[in-house]
């Protein structure tokens, strides 16, 4: 027995055999490290970028709005120029972004479809034509019946007009945008 405890060595320092440093090549590598992790730290923290962004791609959102005074039917066909035939129910309307949009929807019977297009100075409107891409508090975005639509501009106003059958009648959807 050497008189030394179970599991420890001969080879504890001692004042003439000093513990082994590391080489220097261990010393680079742990000093990179350490300088990476600050200057990363530093670049989290300020925003990590002083160029100058330059102009801005994203196109301005539209700043004109629709005359939203009288939301009744008489004032959204002069607003939209729209023919609402007398034949209309169900008439409701919803006020989007900042009034540069009106949601109108109502139902015709099937025979006043033509004379709504054509009072309206509407194109024909054309089958499987989807012009309302957004979902409104007023309809199913995918309604899952056929629709047709038409699109249009009248006096400074974007007009989107579908129509799908409900029931015994057509459900129309209008959405008036500022132009």
């Amino acid at each position: 027995m050497d008189g030394t405890a179970p599991g420890v060595s001969g080879d504890e320092p001692t004042a003439t055999n000093p513990p082994a440093l590391p080489s220097p090549g261990r010393l680079a590598v742990l000093a990179l490290l350490v300088i990476g992790l600050l200057v990363g730290g530093c670049l989290v923290i300020t925003g990590g970028d002083s160029r100058d962004p330059g102009p801005s791609t994203t196109a301005p959102r539209p700043t004109s709005t629709l005359p939203l005074g009288d939301l009744s039917l008489v004032g959204v066909e002069q607003l939209s120029g729209i023919d609402v035939p007398d034949g209309a129910a169900d008439f409701l309307s919803a006020r989007l972004d900042g009034d540069r949009q009106l949601d109108v929807t109502f139902t015709i019977p099937p025979a006043d479809l033509g004379r709504l297009v054509s009072a309206s100075g509407l194109p024909p409107v054309t089958e499987g034509n989807r012009v309302i891409l957004h979902s409104s508090p007023l309809w199913k975005l995918n309604p899952g019946t056929p629709l047709s639509g038409v699109a249009d501009v009248r006096e400074d106003v974007n007009r989107a007009l579908e129509v799908t059958p409900e029931g015994d009648r057509l459900r129309v959807r209008l959405t008036l945008q500022a132009a």
